[in-house]
């Protein structure tokens, strides 16, 4: 391998050989490399142009552009939202319990009369306060997910001034039903929650 001092030596031959100093130059080394004189008193190796085996060659790499996907116009789908609680008729189980500032609502087992689907409602005050109005927010939807009828109930309603009527702490009360003016079908999804529970 060809040692720093004797390419300095070549350098300053050529300086020496030549009255001017006008461009870059390129010299063979006796091993077949080329070597370029720049005119700033620096130099470099010349890439190599041959594949041949016998002479070394420099080893560069090739920059690929990452291949772009293309990307359909299609949206990506939507999840649909769950369906709910499932309502079953004929049977005997409490559908869900839904539980807001101490008040707990059972939604208990439905039945169909007249055209109408009828969830009976079973409360417990557990907090420390009379509570004078509930309120539920209800989805109701079929097999498929599909929402068939939404509405407000007031599951219990006291009679503003008139304390005996109020729902007292630490006491149980059935509240109004949720009923529904449906088409019959044997089973369908309920989507429930407490939305204000006014205590005095």
């Amino acid at each position: 391998m060809l040692k720093k001092t004797q390419l300095c030596g070549i350098v300053i031959a050529l300086i020496a050989s030549s009255s001017v100093w006008a461009a870059d130059q390129t010299i063979t080394l006796k091993d077949g490399r080329q070597v370029v004189l720049h005119d700033n008193f620096t130099w470099q190796y010349k890439a190599q142009t041959n594949n041949s085996a016998t002479s070394p060659t420099l080893k560069t790499t090739t920059a690929t552009a990452i291949p772009v996907i293309a990307t359909s116009a299609v949206a990506i789908p939507i999840i649909s939202a769950l369906k709910g609680v499932e309502i079953e008729l004929g049977t005997t189980k409490a559908i869900q319990q839904l539980s807001d500032s101490g008040m707990d609502v059972l939604l208990t087992a439905a039945h169909y009369e007249n055209g109408t689907l009828i969830i009976p409602t079973m409360m417990t005050n557990q907090s420390s306060k009379s509570v004078v109005n509930v309120t539920m927010k209800v989805r109701l939807s079929n097999n498929d997910g599909q929402t068939i009828a939404t509405d407000e109930f007031t599951v219990w309603r006291s009679i503003n001034r008139m304390p005996n009527t109020y729902f007292r702490p630490k006491t149980q009360h059935q509240g109004k039903p949720i009923t529904f003016d449906v088409p019959k079908a044997e089973r369908y999804f309920i989507d429930a929650e407490i939305t204000d529970v006014d205590m005095r």
